[in-house]
């Protein structure tokens, strides 16, 4: 029944490949020892892992495998990136109202709620304003990075509207302030001080949705990166932290010490082996993939303007990713609107599925859109231009019947 149905909703969630699944039942049915064992079968599969760390690294063209953290998700990737790099100056004795963190005005709500926490603890807590395309204000960023700013985090591509942030110019921002700081330094303290080898602010962006980027983290020049399975056609429950060697983190999770000591926990084997394959097969096909998407998306959008030419996208199509149309149309109720396509066998959404208790969209409100009239629809692997066609006639008959 479900195949029936028409899913345009792949930024929530995407289904797991077929491939996929066949290297997971191999890890789950047969290779399914404890990593941390010392027999014959617990040795194979360390091995298993430690070439699935070893991909995942490729993949992101990190210097070493042992930058790669393997975690539950993104969630748990962006708690320890954030969490992690705060405890541990803490623990060192930089007090909590004595650091700063930055984040975007359209942060994911893993990474906003753990600035809320952090705030909660007294670690100062500013914003970044994006402009009306989604993109982050340079020019702001700027002005709001200070000598404590001891974190900056700014997702590579927005969940919602697909903006995509320029990471590089972000990086370059960033170390020109860790100039200013080591020049401001002669005869300044800075809390920083006891850490010369490491420079501030550090630099994590959230990467779950940059499934078609080159996240090549050299050239990006950041010190954390998030990755999630399930938004890469793996597993669920499954996701990885890029963690820059000799950046110091604090675990947020303690136990048998798995992950070099900063994620205990016994390894999920079968999804690690899952998502590493997931990653390969992105990896191979993004370039194809991203075309063709650009193409259904432009045809989507287009298609829409004849029905309405009133019908606008919120961001702009030409600085966000292929996979995510974000749409505002006039005079509809963007919940029951959705309810009436979910009716006639479409799956689209009003906003991240990750704010669901939240009455209206932070990241329309950050760009002036108008929450109540927007709709997400976002394409994937098995999005086809009959799918496309059938939901723009579908979208026409419901506002003709109004």
């Amino acid at each position: 029944m479900f195949n029936r149905r028409i899913y345009l909703d792949y930024a929530s969630l995407t289904p797991i490949d077929k491939r996929v699944m066949k290297e997971m039942k191999k890890y789950s049915s047969s290779a399914y020892a404890n990593a941390s064992s010392w027999y014959k079968e617990g040795v194979a599969a360390k091995k298993a892992l430690n070439e699935a760390r070893k991909k995942v690294a490729g993949y992101i063209h990190a210097n070493s495998a042992d930058e790669i953290i393997f975690t539950s998700g993104g969630t748990e990737a962006n708690n320890m990136a954030i969490l992690g790099s705060i405890e541990w100056l803490h623990e060192q004795g930089v007090e909590y109202e004595a650091m700063h963190v930055l984040i975007s005005a359209i942060e994911h709500s893993s990474v906003r709620e753990c600035a809320n926490h952090l705030n909660d603890k007294g670690v100062q807590i500013d914003t970044v304003n994006v402009k009306s395309n989604g993109i982050v204000d340079l020019d702001d960023l700027r002005k709001k990075i200070l000598p404590n700013t001891a974190m900056v985090s700014i997702m590579a591509v927005n969940n919602e509207i697909g903006s995509i942030q320029p990471i590089r110019e972000i990086a370059k921002i960033i170390r020109q302030s860790r100039a200013k700081n080591l020049q401001a330094k002669a005869g300044v303290t800075s809390i920083f001080n006891f850490q010369s080898e490491i420079k501030y602010p550090l630099f994590h962006t959230d990467a779950a949705q940059g499934l078609l980027l080159d996240l090549n983290v050299e050239q990006l020049g950041v010190d954390f990166l998030t990755l999630d399975g399930s938004k890469v056609y793996g597993p669920r429950g499954i996701g990885a932290l890029y963690h820059r060697h000799h950046i110091p983190l604090a675990p947020i999770i303690y136990g048998g010490g798995q992950e070099n000591g900063l994620r205990s926990g016994t390894e999920n084997i079968a999804g690690i082996m899952g998502f590493a394959k997931a990653l390969e097969l992105v990896h191979a096909n993004r370039y194809r993939e991203n075309a063709r998407l650009a193409s259904l998306r432009a045809y989507f959008v287009s298609e829409l303007k004849l029905i309405n030419k009133d019908i606008t996208v919120n961001g702009d199509l030409e600085t966000s990713s292929t996979h995510i149309a974000n749409i505002s149309i006039p005079g509809i109720d963007s919940e029951f609107f959705v309810l009436q396509l979910d009716a006639r066998g479409i799956a689209c959404s009003t906003k991240s599925s990750c704010l669901r208790d939240e009455s209206e969209s932070f990241v329309l409100k950050a760009i002036g859109a108008n929450s109540k009239t927007s709709i997400r629809f976002s394409f994937g692997r098995n999005t086809k231009i009959s799918q496309i066609k059938k939901t723009i006639r579908v979208i026409g008959e419901l506002l003709r019947a109004k």
